[in-house]
């Protein structure tokens, strides 16, 4: 588990009180008290956000709608200093990396991930939660991605072309859909995605500011390593892992820590965290030191416990935003 800001469960909780939804039904099993709310610089796990999620589905009849209708309102203004960040950026390509480098600092519960489709440049999407839950939330992430994009652009008309693997609800107007995101959607497609965004990326943004999009990514390369600073026992596994090498299981780590799994499990949970966050953060934490040598991506693969090449850059990539090539080749 990690932290994050408050504001997207503020979000939420008022969509839900619009729909006629208590705050008090949508905050249960959470720990969190409705005059909370009011209070923006209160941090919250993403488990958190994610029960208040659970409670709102149990009151609503459409995830799908229901996503969409949360996605349209996460503005720049809802992500602080990174939205500032984006719209400060030059182009659309380097929001893009922007937004890919520092995902932790958003309310995505979904990977997000530039790919290749139809020779094109896409911004692909996945979300490991499933059923209706996995629906609304993969809506809602992606639709908010469509509000950035305008406000990017201050609203020009630019075309939007979203793919879904979904089929299309039978109670919705495709019409209505695509009025409503101003631009084209696709039905059981493929992936899932805004495609044919080449295009685009390197074009003008009307707020580019070089200096303000400068210091406000040294506030969230600050925000990001505050909220991922080590804890006590995350510290203690960190270290064994580096001592006894990434090849060691949980199981090898915690007897080496005098505790048992279930004790490590359970500390690292308190903590924020989990066994398999801590062994991902220092595997691509030596990732980066090690993708500044003559290595091979599958040499470099084993070393740091990875099955092969392929899970390795599909790991490295979603930690980071970028594939290992691109990471060497930018720091080369």
């Amino acid at each position: 588990m990690t932290i994050r800001g408050i504001t997207s469960a503020q979000i939420i909780v008022e969509y839900g009180k619009e729909q006629g939804i208590t705050a008090g039904d949508l905050l249960k099993k959470t720990g969190i008290k409705p005059a909370q709310l009011t209070d923006h610089h209160m941090q919250i796990q993403d488990e958190q956000e994610l029960q208040i999620l659970k409670n709102l589905l149990l009151h609503i009849t459409d995830p799908f709608q229901t996503g969409i209708e949360l996605g349209s309102r996460y503005h720049l203004t809802s992500y602080g200093i990174m939205g500032y960040a984006l719209l400060s950026s030059s182009t659309m390509r380097k929001a893009i990396e922007i937004g890919l480098r520092y995902l932790g600092l958003t309310y995505a519960f979904s990977d997000i991930f530039l790919m290749n489709e139809d020779n094109d440049v896409a911004l692909g999407f996945h979300c490991d939660v499933p059923g209706d839950l996995g629906c609304m939330i993969l809506m809602r992430d992606m639709w908010a991605v469509s509000v950035i994009q305008r406000e990017l652009f201050d609203n020009s008309e630019l075309p939007i072309h979203l793919r879904l693997m979904a089929s299309k609800p039978a109670h919705l107007s495709h019409e209505g859909l695509e009025q409503a995101l101003c631009g084209h959607i696709e039905f059981d497609a493929p992936c899932n995605a805004y495609v044919g965004l080449g295009h685009m990326l390197d074009l003008p943004l009307v707020k580019a500011n070089e200096m303000t999009v400068k210091l406000c990514e040294e506030q969230c390369s600050q925000l990001l390593q505050d909220k991922h600073s080590w804890k006590p026992v995350a510290k203690q596994v960190k270290d064994s892992l580096v001592h006894f090498g990434l090849h060691g299981s949980m199981e090898d780590i915690a007897k080496s820590l005098a505790r048992t799994t279930r004790t490590l499990h359970r500390q690292l949970k308190e903590e924020g965290t989990s066994w398999r966050q801590v062994r991902d953060d220092v595997r691509i934490g030596i990732a980066e030191e090690l993708l500044l040598k003559p290595m091979q991506l599958d040499e470099i693969a084993e070393r740091l416990g990875f099955s092969d090449a392929a899970n390795f850059c599909h790991s490295f990539k979603r930690c980071k935003g970028v594939t290992p090539s691109a990471y060497r080749k930018n720091k080369g």
